[in-house]
C-alpha cells in the first residue's frame, strides 16, 4: 500500500515543480558561421534587421526570448563598455573590458532575456578611453530597437560614434530578428 501511495504523490509533486528556462551561453562560432559582411555604419545611420531564418527561431510559446549580441573590437587595444542590458535577466552582460581580435571575429557576446513579443530597446557602447570617451578616443554607442505592430516583431540598429581617433562603427548584415517572438541576434564591432 506504501507502494502505491508514492506514486499516486509523485505525480503532483512533479506538476509542482516550477519550469525553470536557462539561458545558453552565446555560441559566437554559430553565428560567425552563418553571417555574410560586416557593414559600416555612418554616424546616425539606422538599418533594419532581417528576418530570422527558421532554423535559429525559438518555439512560439516562450515567456521570454533572447537578444544575443556580439562585440568585435578591432581596434587593436582594449575597450571599455558604456551602458549596460536590461531585461527579465541578464545571463551574460556586457563583456568588460573587450579584448581586442583581428578584423571581422567577435571579441565578445551579451545576452538579456525579454518577454516574448515586448518592444524593447538597449543601448550600450564601447570605447577605448573612458576617461575621455568624447575626446581622444574611438567610441561607438549602438541603439538595438524592436517594436511590435499587429503581433509582428521589427528591429533596427542606430549607431553614433565620437572621439577625435576616427573610430568605425559595423553592423554584421547577418544580423537578425524573429517577426514571431522578436528574439534578435545581432552582430556590432569597433574598429
Amino acid at each position: 500500500m506504501t507502494r502505491n501511495v508514492k506514486r499516486f504523490l509523485a505525480l503532483p509533486l512533479l506538476a509542482l515543480t516550477p519550469v525553470v528556462a536557462v539561458a545558453a551561453e552565446p555560441a559566437a562560432n554559430d553565428f560567425v558561421s552563418k553571417r555574410s559582411e560586416f557593414t559600416p555604419l555612418r554616424p546616425a545611420e539606422t538599418v533594419e534587421l532581417q528576418v530570422m531564418k527558421g532554423e535559429g527561431r525559438p518555439a512560439q510559446m516562450l515567456a521570454d526570448v533572447a537578444e544575443t549580441f556580439y562585440i568585435g573590437n578591432w581596434t587593436g587595444v582594449v575597450t571599455y563598455a558604456g551602458g549596460s542590458l536590461t531585461g527579465s535577466s541578464v545571463p551574460f552582460p556586457l563583456p568588460n573590458p573587450l579584448n581586442f581580435t583581428t578584423p571581422y571575429t567577435y571579441s565578445g557576446a551579451a545576452q538579456a532575456l525579454v518577454p516574448a513579443l515586448t518592444p524593447w530597446t538597449q543601448t550600450f557602447g564601447y570605447t577605448t578611453n573612458p576617461a575621455d570617451p568624447y575626446g581622444q578616443a574611438k567610441t561607438c554607442i549602438w541603439t538595438v530597437s524592436v517594436t511590435v505592430t499587429g503581433g509582428v516583431c521589427s528591429g533596427s540598429v542606430s549607431v553614433t560614434a565620437y572621439g577625435a581617433q576616427g573610430g568605425l562603427c559595423f553592423i554584421d548584415t547577418g544580423s537578425s530578428i524573429d517577426p514571431a517572438s522578436c528574439q534578435a541576434v545581432v552582430g556590432v564591432g569597433l574598429q
